[in-house]
C-alpha cells in the first residue's frame, strides 16, 4: 500500500486541459469534505470556498491570470480569513488537487493576478478584507489535447541537487 500511495502523490499533474463534461456533484462533495478536513495552523480553519460554475464567472478568472479557470469544468475560489492564512491556503489547494485526482479528475492550482483578486472578490459578493487569490480548477481531462503538447524535457533535479543533508 505504501509504495502505491507514494506513486499516487507522485503522479499529480497540473492539468489545464479539460473536456466539456461536467464533474459529478458527488466528485465535488468529496473534494470538498478532503478540503474541509485539511489541518491549519492553530485548527483556526481560516478558509472558505466559492464553487464556481459559472462559465463567465471562469472566464473572468481566466482573464484575471488564472488561465486553467477558461476550460475547467469548475473553478474552488479559496477564500482566506486575511493575507496570514497564504500557508494553509496552499495545503488546501495541495489537497483539493489530490482529491481530485482521487476522483479521477484532472486539476490546476492556479491565482488571480494584480486587480483580479479585487475584482473577484466585488464579483462574488466576498468581503473586502478576505483574500480571495488562490483558486483550482477541476474537470476530466482532455487526454488527446494533452498527447499533442509539445514534450519538453521537465526532467526533475536529481536528488543530490535537491536535498542538502545536515548543511546547504
Amino acid at each position: 500500500m505504501k509504495d502505491d500511495f507514494l506513486k499516487f502523490l507522485r503522479s499529480l499533474r497540473a492539468v489545464r486541459e479539460y473536456t466539456s463534461e461536467a464533474v459529478p456533484q458527488e466528485a465535488l462533495d468529496e473534494i470538498l469534505d478532503v478540503a474541509r478536513w485539511t489541518s491549519t495552523g492553530g485548527n483556526r480553519q481560516a478558509h472558505e470556498v466559492v464553487v464556481v460554475r459559472d462559465k463567465e464567472v471562469q472566464g473572468k478568472f481566466a482573464e484575471w491570470g488564472a488561465k486553467p479557470a477558461g476550460p475547467a469544468a469548475v473553478a474552488l475560489l479559496i477564500v482566506s480569513a486575511s493575507e496570514t492564512s497564504a500557508f494553509d491556503e496552499g495545503r488546501v489547494a495541495e489537497r483539493i488537487a489530490l482529491a481530485a485526482r482521487a476522483c479521477g479528475l484532472g486539476s490546476c492550482i492556479a491565482t488571480l493576478k494584480n486587480d483580479g483578486p479585487d475584482a473577484a472578490k466585488q464579483l462574488l459578493g466576498i468581503p473586502a478584507e478576505r483574500r480571495a487569490r488562490t483558486l483550482v480548477t477541476i474537470g476530466h481531462t482532455d487526454v488527446e489535447a494533452r498527447r499533442a503538447l509539445p514534450k519538453a524535457a521537465q526532467a526533475r533535479k536529481p536528488m543530490s541537487e535537491f536535498a542538502h543533508w545536515d548543511r546547504y
